[in-house]
């Protein structure tokens, strides 16, 4: 054994624990094989609300302008969703309450008109508070009485339940006419989810999702809390569209009650499960890396830092293309209309990924956590293994590393590394999170410039073809392709054999 040894990347399996007995993270969307891997838990709330805020909210709300390029409107609006009170219906006051100047004849007129409006049915309905969760998707106005005049507003289709009922369609089928039957295999399981597979049938064809159910409340846990944990995540990954992002698509509640997310199913894989297979060179590892990079420079370009970046959480799409999931432990560290930096709190991720700053500091720049990060899902792609359990001194393998960068040389764990990408890798994992770059200036950078990805089939510009699936991935891809040509090739011949009725 070296000096630096590699520890194998199967060992990955230290769990990282809150400091509080209630996890405030979600379950992550991942391969089986993932469940070698930690489960994220995050000590810290992700976003807080008071009531001063809502009402100033409430006041700046027409006059709020709308900024692209970050997510922090929706969280500030799902914030103050998750505390808004419902109003109560005001009983009325008749007309001939408003033409008597006694305060007793006022009244007495008004119970009359209010007893005679009960006795026809008309008077005002006290209504039920809806729940926190109706009022997130918007049907907190559903089951109120609107006149002629007023618009009426169509909930999403998701919890159109009432409309739903009337037409004969329960709201344990709204799941499957959605999106199909969810099957009994697990493809992942976190902390507090599990995500399984659902086949919708299509006319072009079946459609496939991933369904990432969610835990049940806890007895001792309340509402408000419970919705922020769900409603955290989806805010903040379903206001992402990107290339290297999985898409969220919709937040509903399964023929059991359970609230799911639902997203796009990626076929491929998680990066774990294709770095242990060890399919991959030189070249598709480069091509992963700045899929990947680029997947983070449009999170933290919305204002968002992921904080839980491994490559567990790298999917693979049907199409060569790296995905970036779970949000459960994401944090807003700019709002829309700011341009000051918020520093994170809590210690959440895995921690072979973990950047020091978080063991040391109560706060720290999220961004330059997702670099170190990032860099270290490198590393893996090379050695195939972790180049150090946790980034401590009382680490062997991170004190010879620490040791190498105090005294301006190369550590010997990176040899293995071509050189000019070394110099960035060792950059990225600088200990000083002021001097580590951020993630625009590592893609800005004359190595990621020259690095090359494929396109949708895996290839590549100028000749050459990249293969980033496990083997048993790849044969059954091409089986399928197989046995789809023989069905095109098969109905070709049958068109050919039709007699053509003229030469009869």
């Amino acid at each position: 054994m070296t000096a630096a040894a590699t520890v194998p990347l199967a060992s990955n399996s230290s769990k990282l624990t809150c400091n509080t007995s209630t996890p405030s993270s979600v379950g992550r969307h991942t391969s089986a094989s993932s469940t070698n891997s930690g489960y994220t838990l995050c000590d810290e709330p992700m976003f807080t609300s008071s009531k001063g805020a809502q009402q100033n909210q409430q006041k700046q709300q027409p006059q709020q302008h709308k900024q692209e390029g970050t997510v922090g409107t929706v969280v500030s609006g799902m914030a103050s969703l998750n505390i808004a009170r419902a109003p109560t219906a005001a009983a009325k006051s008749s007309p001939s309450s408003r033409r008597n100047s006694s305060d007793s004849d006022m009244s007495t007129s008004a119970s009359i008109a209010q007893a005679i409006a009960v006795a026809a049915g008309t008077a005002p309905r006290i209504e039920k508070r809806p729940s926190l969760m109706q009022r997130f998707l918007g049907t907190a106005n559903s089951s109120r009485p609107t006149s002629s005049s007023s618009k009426r507003v169509s909930p999403p289709a998701s919890v159109k339940s009432t409309a739903s009922n009337k037409r004969g369609v329960s709201e344990n089928t709204m799941f499957e006419q959605k999106y199909g039957t969810c099957s009994r295999e697990c493809i992942g399981r976190g902390a507090t989810a599990v995500v399984r597979v659902a086949y919708k049938q299509h006319r072009d064809g079946p459609q496939v999702y991933a369904i990432k159910r969610f835990r049940k409340q806890r007895a001792n846990e309340t509402e408000r809390d419970y919705i922020k944990k769900l409603t955290s995540e989806y805010c903040i990954s379903s206001s992402i569209q990107h290339k290297n992002v999985v898409s969220t698509l919709d937040l509903i509640q399964d023929p059991s009650k359970n609230w799911c997310q639902v997203m796009e199913f990626c076929p491929g894989g998680d990066l774990y499960t294709i770095i242990r297979d060890g399919n991959m060179g030189l070249a598709e590892n480069e091509c992963c890396f700045k899929q990947m990079c680029e997947g983070i420079a449009q999170l933290h370009s919305m204002g968002v830092c992921h904080r839980d970046i491994k490559a567990e959480n790298m999917l693979l799409d049907a199409r060569s293309t790296i995905k970036i999931t779970d949000f459960g432990v994401a944090d807003v560290f700019r709002m829309a209309w700011q341009d000051k930096v918020h520093k994170s709190r809590g210690l959440c991720g895995s921690e072979p990924y973990i950047a020091p700053e978080m063991f040391n500091n109560k706060s720290y720049d999220g961004r330059k956590v997702d670099v170190w990060s990032a860099a270290i899902v490198y590393y893996t792609m090379v050695y195939n293994g972790i180049p150090w359990r946790a980034a401590k001194e009382d680490d062997a393998n991170y004190a010879r590393f620490l040791d190498a960068m105090r005294n301006g040389r190369d550590y010997e764990g990176f040899r293995r590394i071509d050189p000019k990408m070394r110099r960035l890798i060792q950059s990225m994992l600088n200990p000083d999170a002021q001097a580590r770059p951020t993630i625009d200036e590592v893609m800005q950078s004359d190595v990621m410039q020259r690095i090359v990805t494929c396109d949708d089939e895996g290839m590549v510009p100028g000749g050459g073809h990249h293969c980033h699936y496990t083997e048993e991935y790849e044969e059954r891809k091409n089986s399928q392709h197989m046995r789809a040509q023989a069905a095109a090739a098969a109905a070709g011949a049958a068109n050919c054999r039709i007699p053509n009725s003229n030469n009869h």
